[in-house]
């Protein structure tokens, strides 16, 4: 069975695989001044117990753009994704590490804490592509740390919102970002078997019903709150969510279907239109960073409540 198509030309694919690698690039280069002008900043920011995880963001980027680069330098991917998946390992392991060597607090359980064990997901993501002795292990491997640890910490964080206090509507966005587990497993998965099988039809339709559950969210973006720069974190796992509908629907045979990928498209690619309008405006008038009282709300839940084992 052939795979679903979008019908734009090779020049937009490369032109925004270029913006990509020029805005990874430049933000880049912009948190690395800021860490050389307010080193304070961002070690307090890395020693937060849920600001930590959004460094995973680095990581997971870095995985993905030789997916854009492979066609022209496959060996350039190669030594890319290798870098990438290095750090992912480490980071994963020191993050997992200091959860296990401090007590939570069970309120600090938040859906950001999916992005330093569950980016492993991303590993297989181009991985699947190169092809170099031991490669498909290494992909196994990652995929079966991600896709293990992503249930247990959907489990907890799942545990956190029925328990506890209802998050403030400024963070509220970011429950998208459960989508994104089981979007990378869909995946990784039909990558792996390129079978239409149970188990991808599991992920999937898991996965969907966690969209349909969550997406209000992506609703609630123009009207919860100032907007904040933390609304992003609505777009990969939507994003994620839409390659793996495209990747599903070239395993099933009816048409009615074949309108889901493309629904997505449109709806994921108006969230990052919308979502950069909206940062473009507040960066030129000044406003992208000024604080505001539902943020604060916010950092103030969110305020470190951990102390060593005894």
């Amino acid at each position: 069975m052939g795979r679903t198509h979008v019908g734009f030309g090779g020049w937009v694919k490369d032109g925004l695989g270029g913006i990509a690698i020029l805005l990874f690039l430049l933000l880049g280069g912009a948190y690395l001044m800021k860490w050389r002008k307010y080193p304070g900043l961002v070690r307090s920011e890395f020693n937060h117990p849920v600001s930590v995880s959004f460094f995973a963001t680095i990581i997971i980027s870095l995985l993905l753009l030789p997916g854009i680069l492979f066609p022209y330098s496959s060996t350039l991917a190669t030594v890319i994704w290798a870098v990438g998946t290095v750090l992912m390992a480490a980071f994963s392991w020191f993050v997992f590490r200091r959860w296990l060597g401090r007590q939570q607090d069970p309120a600090n359980a938040l859906p950001a804490w999916v992005l330093p064990i569950v980016g492993t997901l991303d590993i297989p993501v181009v991985g699947a592509r190169l092809s170099f002795p031991g490669v498909r292990e290494i992909n196994l491997l990652f995929f079966g740390i991600g896709l293990l640890f992503g249930i247990i910490l959907m489990t907890i964080i799942i545990y956190r919102l029925l328990f506890f206090p209802p998050l403030p509507e400024a963070i509220q966005p970011s429950l998208m970002i459960l989508v994104g587990p089981f979007a990378l497993a869909t995946s990784a998965y039909d990558s792996f078997t390129g079978a239409h099988d149970i188990v991808l039809s599991v992920f999937f339709y898991f996965d969907l019903a966690v969209v349909v559950l969550l997406g209000s969210k992506i609703a609630l973006l123009p009207v919860c709150c100032p907007f904040r720069v933390t609304w992003w974190a609505v777009s990969f796992p939507l994003v994620a969510f839409t390659i793996a509908a495209f990747r599903y629907s070239a395993r099933v045979p009816e048409k009615l279907f074949q309108l889901v990928p493309g629904s997505l498209l449109v709806l994921s690619t108006g969230v990052i239109l919308f979502l950069l309008v909206q940062s473009l405006y507040k960066l030129f008038t000044h406003q992208l960073f000024l604080p505001n009282p539902a943020a604060e709300k916010a950092t103030r839940l969110l305020e470190p409540a951990t102390k060593p084992l005894p």
